[in-house]
C-alpha cells in the first residue's frame, strides 16, 4: 500500500479541543466556570505549572474538576450499575461531586471548617509576619493563629467576636486588622465556595460586614474600615479582584498560589476521606 493511500489522522486545534472541553454536559463545567470573564484564567491553572505536587495527587484533582469521581451519583446515572444515589454521610438523595465537596451537611463543621481554617491560617500569618509579631516562617498548616496579637501601632484579631454598641448579626469576621498609625480597620473573611458561587460569595462578604464596618469606625476611632473577601473556589478558581484584595492587605500577589493550593489539595483531601466511608 503506498503512502498516498493512508490517511492523515486530524490534529485538532486549540481552540477545538476547547470546544469540546465546553460541549461536554458534565466534563465541561469546570471549563465553562473557567472562562467567566470574573475569573483570572492564568491564574486559576497556574498550579498546574508549578511541579511540585505528586503525578498521582495532579491527576486526582484534575478527575474532581471533571467530575469523574465515582460518587453514588456518577455510578447510577454514568456507569447505570444500579447504585441507589444517596450520600453515604447524611444520608440524603443525591451524592454529587458537588454534594460531596460543597454541600454536605455533615462535612460542614469538620472537613470544609478545616479547609476554610488553612487558607485563613495563610493570611493571618502574612499578616502577623507583616506586622512584626512573629520571625519564625512555619509551613501554614502548622501555623497556629493567637486570638489576639497586639504591638504600639496594630492589633491583630483571629476568629474573635466584635463587640459592639448596637446588636450586629456578623459580629464575628475571620480576622479583624487595626491599624492605629494608619487610623484604618481591615475586616477579612475567608470563603471556599463552589465554583459557580464565586463572584457571589465574595459580593455576599462585603454585604455581609458593612454594619460591623461602620460600627468600627464608630467605636475604634478610625477614618475607614476595609472589606477584604479573599475567596477561591473549592477547585481552585482565582477571581480577577484577588490581587486587588492582597494589595490592600499590603501582601504579595504570590500568595494567591499558596491559598489556591491549599484549597485544592484539601478538596482531594475531602474527597479522598468521603470514598473510604462505607457505602
Amino acid at each position: 500500500m503506498s503512502a498516498k493511500d493512508w490517511q492523515r489522522p486530524h490534529t485538532m486545534t486549540i481552540d477545538e479541543r476547547k470546544k469540546v472541553w465546553n460541549d461536554k454536559q458534565l466534563h465541561g463545567r469546570f471549563f465553562k466556570t473557567l472562562t467567566n470573564p470574573c475569573v483570572d484564567m492564568v491564574a486559576s491553572v497556574h498550579w498546574l505549572q508549578f511541579g511540585d505536587l505528586f503525578a498521582e495527587t495532579e491527576g486526582f484533582i484534575c478527575a474532581i474538576q471533571d467530575e469523574v469521581i465515582k460518587t453514588n451519583n456518577y455510578r447510577k446515572y454514568i456507569l447505570r450499575d444500579g447504585t441507589v444515589d444517596v450520600c453515604r454521610a447524611c444520608h440524603h438523595p443525591g451524592e454529587s461531586l458537588r454534594h460531596v465537596i460543597s454541600g454536605c451537611s455533615q462535612l460542614s463543621n469538620g472537613e470544609y471548617l478545616h479547609r476554610h481554617n488553612q487558607v485563613a491560617r495563610i493570611i493571618h500569618q502574612q499578616l502577623a509576619i507583616k506586622f512584626g509579631f512573629t520571625q519564625q516562617d512555619v509551613p501554614y498548616y502548622k501555623y497556629e493563629p493567637k486570638p489576639v496579637l497586639e504591638n504600639r501601632s496594630v492589633t491583630l484579631y483571629w476568629d474573635r467576636s466584635i463587640i459592639t454598641d448596637r446588636f450586629i448579626v456578623a459580629n464575628k469576621p475571620d480576622i479583624v486588622v487595626i491599624d492605629r498609625t494608619a487610623r484604618k480597620a481591615i475586616i477579612v473573611d475567608i470563603s471556599v465556595p463552589h465554583d459557580e458561587n464565586l463572584v457571589k460569595a465574595e459580593n455576599d462578604k462585603k454585604i455581609k460586614y458593612i454594619d460591623l464596618a461602620h460600627e468600627i469606625v464608630a467605636m475604634w476611632d478610625v477614618d475607614s474600615t476595609i472589606i477584604v473577601p479573599i475567596v477561591v473556589s473549592v477547585n481552585g478558581l482565582i477571581g480577577k479582584t484577588m490581587d486587588d484584595y492582597l494589595s490592600k492587605l499590603g501582601l504579595g500577589k504570590w500568595l494567591k498560589g499558596l491559598i489556591q493550593k491549599s484549597a485544592l489539595l484539601n478538596t482531594a483531601r475531602i474527597v479522598r476521606r468521603f470514598l473510604s466511608l462505607d457505602a
